[in-house]
């Protein structure tokens, strides 16, 4: 899920009325009314893996091929 109020993206460890317990691959443990969160992107949840931590993401456009 991430959180809109932190910017931070983690996985539900608990549920409590409306206060969801998330947590980072860090360990960084906080809650977050369910309201304020949504289910994180494919590139959020990547975030939350040590594949996805080093993944660097190119803001360059492809290269251009020249028309035959």
């Amino acid at each position: 899920m991430t959180d809109a109020q932190r910017a931070l993206t983690g996985q539900v460890t608990g549920v409590h009325g409306n206060l969801l317990t998330l947590v980072r691959p860090s360990g960084y443990l906080w809650e977050a009314a369910m309201d304020q969160c949504w289910t994180a992107s494919p590139t959020e949840r990547e975030a939350l893996t040590p594949r996805g931590a080093v993944r660097v993401i190119s803001t360059s456009p492809p290269p251009v091929r020249p028309s035959p």
